[in-house]
């Protein structure tokens, strides 16, 4: 951080990030997000949210780039990796760390391509190395900000699709929405099929520009449609020919294999994250359950969350005020030890508080629909699911 301009030593005005110019840029050069360490890696020291020093970052430099974000799949990262190697460009990373600490939070891949006049385009994953709220907030602020967003759908049920959606069709209607254009590409024909409706009525009301490509199976497909869409976009805001016009990539046998493995089982999405994400994707996949959240008891921080069906923040703080009641009620009835597990009961939705054997501190929260399981039937998958963790902390 730098000190006052009026030399005093109060920093309590200071900005929460810094927007850093390489020490090799030049003068006319745009800088860009934090500072050059070598190895293709930028570093952003922040002492906020990751995702809102990025919010930062983009405000004051205003960058146009894609973003590619994945919804039920995990090919983002993938299609990123791909189009470095048939371009012949580096994967760069741009690592979020805490201010004076050096913790790494966050951790963003992106590679520049090449495009027309020497200029470049910049490709960011929105698929961060990051716990599951950073990752959640950094992907959002990716999508809002950029020129264009190409989502790319996996192999949803068409029943589910809406639900898939809802995260997005929420953030294009945040004040901070800055995006104009949408890319959907579908990766499976079951999505494919049931996308159509969705998208069309996304656009309305939300000023955002949404197109459907036909489904793609490889890097080098998802390539063609993303730089034809980019240029169309550049045609129109540069009638003069000034914007950066991607071309076609030569093919590899990276751009040439197939993409990753769609299938949104537990088992496979499981397989790519750590023990606790792993816990609550098997818990949400259980019958009957809507939404599961992981959270820590005493500050209500959420750790890993799945379902769109309510807020994980929200999970999180009730399930803290659910377990707290829980065991002002034993103590006042003389009752010794705390409460480790809550039900609440009524409607079509019922909610099951329980703290994880295998990692105090913590507790899990399902809202599930009664009429299709009970908590009698989840209680003894999710008690062997806690006991499967490993003792050791998994954060």
């Amino acid at each position: 951080m730098h000190p006052p301009a009026d030399g005093s030593d109060n920093a309590v005005d200071a900005p929460p990030t810094q927007i850093q110019r390489s020490f090799d840029d030049r003068l006319d050069n745009a800088v860009d997000i934090g500072r050059p360490v070598g190895n293709h890696t930028r570093e952003l020291f922040v002492s906020c949210e990751p995702g809102e020093a990025l919010q930062q970052q983009f405000e004051y430099l205003r960058p146009s780039y894609i973003a590619l974000h994945d919804i039920a799949s995990r090919g983002a990262r993938r299609l990123l990796h791909a189009i470095a190697s048939a371009a012949g460009r580096p994967v760069e990373r741009l690592s979020i760390r805490r201010q004076s600490y050096g913790t790494v939070l966050a951790s963003i891949d992106y590679v520049d391509c090449p495009a027309s006049r020497g200029q470049l385009v910049r490709l960011y994953s929105t698929d961060a190395e990051a716990d599951t709220v950073t990752r959640t907030a950094i992907a959002r602020v990716l999508c809002a900000q950029a020129t264009m967003a190409v989502i790319l759908i996996g192999d949803v049920p068409p029943h589910a699709l809406s639900d898939a959606l809802q995260p997005l069709r929420d953030a294009m209607f945040r004040p901070d929405w800055q995006c104009a254009h949408l890319q959907f590409m579908p990766l499976a024909a079951t999505s494919h099929a049931a996308l159509a409706g969705l998208v069309a009525a996304l656009g309305p009301g939300s000023g955002v520009a949404c197109q459907i490509a036909p489904r793609v199976s490889r890097p080098a497909e998802a390539w063609n449609f993303l730089s034809e869409s980019w240029n169309r976009v550049q045609t129109a805001l540069h009638p003069d020919g000034s914007g950066p016009l991607l071309s076609v990539l030569a093919s590899g046998r990276d751009t040439m294999q197939a993409m990753p493995d769609l299938a949104t089982t537990p088992a496979t999405l499981a397989s790519r994250t750590q023990p606790i994400e792993r816990f609550v994707l098997e818990a949400h996949a259980l019958p009957g359950v809507q939404s599961a959240c992981v959270f820590d008891v005493a500050t209500s921080r959420v750790i890993a969350h799945a379902g769109a069906a309510f807020q994980p923040s929200d999970l999180a703080r009730r399930g803290s005020l659910l377990l707290a009641a829980g065991t002002s009620t034993r103590r006042q009835l003389h009752l010794v030890g705390q409460a480790d597990e809550v039900l609440v009961m009524g409607g079509n939705e019922a909610l099951g508080v329980r703290t994880l054997q295998s990692q105090p501190g913590l507790a899990l929260h399902l809202v599930y629909g009664p009429s299709l399981t009970s908590w009698t039937q989840l209680r003894p998958r999710l008690m062997a699911m806690d006991a499967a963790l490993p003792r050791a902390p998994v954060l």
